[in-house]
């Protein structure tokens, strides 16, 4: 479609957009509920994929331990605590083991929500035992007897 030219003359001044009258909509972060990825899945059609914690680790790494930590974490009127974490066991770390916990609670911290490093241990403790799997101790002894005696 070919419009007709424009007549000479001065351009024409800029377009000037008004701000909106309406009221802008604040959002704040304690009143959005959290997602669980489940029925984020379960909404698409698709089935949860477990988040894979092998390689070199990073922010998605990170988004994965927290949504753990936000599903697991409960309050009950002090500290939230782990649900399911019904035994304090001490576990010997070295300093900088403990100080790497502690930079991972901080950069998972977010309004509201500040888990603490024994909190990110149970969880990535957690992960580690859940990818050895339940038959993990029958595996290494099958696999030992295999080998024979003096292995």
């Amino acid at each position: 479609m070919n419009h007709p030219p424009r007549p000479p003359g001065p351009p024409e001044p800029p377009l000037r957009v008004k701000d909106s009258t309406q009221p802008k909509i604040a959002i704040k972060p304690s009143t959005m509920p959290r997602l669980d990825p489940a029925e984020v899945a379960k909404a698409l059609g698709a089935t949860p994929a477990p988040a894979a914690v092998g390689g070199a680790k990073g922010p998605i790494t990170l988004f994965a331990v927290r949504q753990e930590l936000y599903r697991r974490l409960q309050s009950s009127g002090g500290r939230p605590g782990l649900a399911d974490a019904d035994k304090v066991a001490k576990v010997p770390v070295s300093e900088a083991q403990w100080k790497r916990l502690e930079e991972l609670a901080a950069a998972i911290a977010g309004p509201g929500f500040s888990p603490s490093a024994g909190q990110v241990a149970n969880v990535l403790l957690a992960h580690a035992l859940d990818t050895l799997g339940p038959d993990a101790v029958k595996e290494l002894a099958r696999k030992d007897q295999a080998a024979g005696p003096g292995a």
